[in-house]
Parts: C-alpha cells; sequence; structure tokens
C-alpha cells in the first residue's frame, strides 16, 4: 500500500546509509575488509535496520494521511496480501478445468479481483466499500473453483457428477456477477465525482458563454 515511489526511496536511502557505514569503516577508522567480516556486517545490519526504521515511518504517515489507526492499516494490508495469495491460486485452476467457458469464467474472475484489489492498493478506503470481497466473494471463488477443477479432472461419466459440475459452473457465474457489483461500488466515488467534475466544467462553459454574449450585445 506504499507504492512504488516509497519503496524506491526507502531503497535509495537505505543503500545511502549502508554505503556511508562502509566509508566509515574503511577510509575514518581504516578497517581493512581482510581483517575480517566487520564491513559486511556492519553494511548488511546497517541496510536491515535502515529499512525497518524507513518502512515504519512511511507507513505512519501512509496511515495519518488516510485518517486510519496503525491496527486499521494493517488489517486491510494483510487483506490486501491475502486476496494476491487468492488471485494466485485462482490462476493456478486454469490448467485444471477442462472446457473453454470454465477457462473464460476463472478468467474474467481473477480479472475482476486483479482490478478491484489494485483500487484499493491505491486507495485503501475503498476496502470498506468492498468488504464482501475480501471476506467472502474471492475466497469462496478460491474454493470452489478447486473443488471444480479437482471433480472435472476424475472424469467420472456420471449424472450426479455432471449435475454437481454444472451447479458449481453456476455458483461460480453468482460470484462473477457479485465481484462485476463489488467492481462498480468500489467506482462508484471516482464515477461520482467525475460527474461533479463535468457539471462544474459545463457550468463553467455555459457561464463563458454567456459573458460572451453579454459582450457582443453591448458593442
Amino acid at each position: 500500500m506504499l507504492g512504488v515511489s516509497n519503496f524506491i526511496i526507502r531503497h535509495l536511502l537505505n543503500f545511502f546509509f549502508s554505503f556511508t557505514v562502509f566509508i566509515i569503516l574503511v577510509v575514518q577508522l581504516n578497517i581493512s575488509f581482510l581483517n575480517g567480516l566487520i564491513i559486511p556486517i556492519a553494511s548488511i545490519l546497517t541496510y536491515i535496520v535502515s529499512n525497518y526504521i524507513i518502512k515504519s515511518v512511511q507507513k505512519y504517515k501512509k496511515t495519518k494521511a488516510l485518517g486510519f489507526t496503525r491496527s486499521e492499516y494493517n488489517h486491510i494490508e494483510s487483506q490486501l496480501k491475502q486476496a494476491k495469495s487468492h488471485i494466485n491460486l485462482l490462476t493456478q485452476q486454469y490448467i485444471r478445468v477442462r472446457s473453454i467457458r470454465s477457462f473464460k469464467l476463472l478468467n474474467e474472475m481473477t480479472k475482476l479481483s486483479r482490478r478491484i484489489v489494485n483500487i484499493v492498493q491505491t486507495n485503501p478506503q475503498k476496502f470498506y466499500t468492498v468488504e464482501d470481497f475480501f471476506y467472502s466473494h474471492l475466497p469462496s471463488a478460491v474454493q470452489l473453483s478447486k473443488n471444480y477443477a479437482t471433480l472435472v479432472q476424475q472424469q467420472i461419466k456420471d449424472a450426479d457428477v455432471h449435475i454437481a459440475l454444472e451447479e458449481a459452473r453456476k455458483a461460480m457465474k453468482k460470484l462473477q456477477s457479485s465481484m462485476e457489483d463489488d467492481l462498480k461500488a468500489a467506482l462508484a466515488s471516482d464515477l461520482e465525482n467525475l460527474k461533479l467534475e463535468l457539471d462544474y466544467v459545463k457550468l463553467e462553459h455555459e457561464k463563458k458563454q454567456k459573458q460572451i454574449e453579454f459582450g457582443r450585445e453591448n458593442q
């Protein structure tokens, strides 16, 4: 949730501090690398400690900017990690299903899931508008697709198995529909903001047109 820019800045600072420690040990204290493992150990420890401290500061600033408590931030971060793990499990079922229809269904659910996760990663406040996706829809899709793929691979030609597979496909289709609703919910505020901006631009345009027309009439 910290983003790419924070990641780059953090590791650049880590490298800078590690390199500074290296220079101090070699140049200022005149410690030779051959005298032991002091330099590499000190540099590595500096990098690790620096990374921990800077990441904590970045998290604190991000949490404060979002208006979250630390526990809320950590919970959302944990849910995002778990969701990414679920998506990986979902993609693993691609090669296990044997029909194009099922493959397309899994692929669509995966794409929807990735879009929702990316939206929440960019704007963590949206997590609370799509909680059902993280707590129910995505985990259910993973479990259902795994059970479906396992049953398909058994290649049992039985009426009961066929019915079970059809029911599983219908359930996955419903989950896909639920994920589409989740995505719409995640985008709802953005769409509303866009409409407001468009209305504002339209009003400003009409205002300018009236001013131009008024100016022409007074000439």
